[in-house]
């Protein structure tokens, strides 16, 4: 895979080899270049695709959301081989990113790209003064009033230790009743066990966000729950019914899904099509669907086909399609990948009055920040085992290994949102 863009450029095989060598050093390459691709993690592979655009020379490197499938060590991984790559090997870094605040520590400047075309360029500091794209860290300054804004965590953590601020405790959201069971649930792929025997319940009026590195077993879970994925062995029971049992129709009457590939359940000609389509099967009133997707996307021409949406807009028009369907149960395969901070505030208020309506809803995700926001709970797997079920506040807090921005930052106990931080 590295070597075949620079065999296309007819470079000596002799200077392949030595810009192998050298990208295997400078990549963390070295002992995987015999393995096939489907082997490696998504980290892995990232490295391997930045490895293959510079074997050629090329001294600038553009990257479209580099790190949006990657969990925590995946996308630390990448972006610290960015930084290498900027500050010793002199190669000109451009990054299209929705993560702000895992690499607003590691830019030199940005350039904000507006809905008018418009393309600002300035101090990370500067240009992130618009809540629309600020991260926590950022949102934290404003609400503060610190001038100039910390960008990194270290100097926001002594901003904060100088004159810290007061906060509420998040208030406990109760479950109501039960509406998912699944018991000793194994899901297996010849002979790769991708969930081990996992059991657990989910509950009206709440959200449970289910997190894990890449390969631990999340999307196996969700579709076995669903209905359509494989099971080896164990029962899910959706208020009384296993979804095995049921036609598509009925199905979907009890549980509703966005799957990590949402273009899959776009099929037809026109955006407005699509709308039109979602409200009459949901029975809604006409225009239910396209208000759900103008709040998450914005305004976008109707007639447009809808594979010609980006990733974010795709998303944002299957979460509509599922979000309208009255099903008590909704899961939803990384909801936040392609979407900026203001499509995932509006999707966290479509998710919490949806959750004030007796649904209970499962995000699997990588995305901290947004669970921080919403979940009242989380389920942790590794390597496709049920390793814990807490509290937002313990999963996210301090100290914890996935601990949210404000909770890194603060450093205090039962603090991990930005809506906590009282002005």
């Amino acid at each position: 895979e590295i070597v075949y863009s620079a065999e296309q450029l007819a470079i000596p095989k002799e200077e392949i080899a030595n810009k192998v060598e050298w990208l295997s050093k400078l990549l963390n390459l070295e002992g995987l270049l015999d393995q096939a691709l489907a082997n490696l993690s998504g980290g892995q592979q990232q490295r391997v695709a930045i490895a293959a655009a510079l074997i050629s020379g090329a001294k600038i490197l553009l990257l479209d959301e580099p790190t949006s499938a990657l969990d925590l060590d995946g996308a630390t991984e990448v972006l610290s081989i960015l930084k290498t790559l900027a500050k010793e090997e002199s190669v000109t870094v451009l990054l299209a990113e929705h993560r702000i605040s895992k690499v607003l520590g590691s830019v030199d400047s940005v350039l904000v790209v507006h809905g008018d075309g418009s393309v600002t360029k300035g101090k990370p500091e500067d240009q992130f003064n618009d809540a629309r794209f600020a991260p926590p860290i950022i949102e934290l300054g404003q609400r503060l009033g610190w001038k100039p804004l910390a960008i990194s965590n270290a100097e926001a953590n002594k901003r904060w230790i100088e004159a810290p601020a007061t906060f509420q405790a998040l208030s406990a959201n109760q479950p109501h009743n039960l509406v998912l069971k699944a018991e000793e649930l194994v899901v297996s792929f010849g002979n790769v066990q991708a969930l081990k025997s996992s059991s657990f319940e989910l509950f009206g009026n709440q959200i449970t966000a289910l997190m894990g590195d890449n390969g631990s077993g999340k999307s196996s879970l969700c579709w076995a729950l669903q209905g359509s994925g494989t099971i080896t062995s164990g029962v899910v029971s959706v208020l009384g019914q296993d979804p095995r049992d049921l036609s598509p129709q009925a199905r979907l009457s009890v549980l509703a899904m966005v799957p990590q590939r949402a273009a899959d359940l776009l099929f037809l000609q026109s955006l407005a099509d699509e709308l039109h389509e979602s409200d009459e099967f949901a029975e809604v009133p006409a225009g239910t669907t396209a208000s759900i997707f103008q709040q998450l996307a914005g305004r976008i021409d109707t007639s447009i086909h809808p594979r010609d949406l980006s990733a974010g807009q795709q998303l944002a028009l299957v979460l509509a399609l599922q979000l309208v369907k009255d099903a008590p149960v909704l899961i939803l395969d990384e909801p936040t990948r392609g979407l900026d901070y203001a499509a995932k505030r509006a999707l966290a208020k479509q998710l919490k009055n949806l959750r004030a309506t007796n649904r209970s809803i499962l995000l699997a995700t990588h995305d901290i920040e947004f669970v921080a926001m919403v979940a009242d709970r989380v389920l942790t797997l590794v390597d496709g085992t049920l390793v814990s079920d807490e509290s937002p506040i313990v999963a996210l807090g301090a100290g914890s290994s996935r601990a949210s921005q404000i909770a890194e930052i603060t450093a205090t106990p039962g603090l991990i949102t930005i809506e906590q931080v009282k002005r």
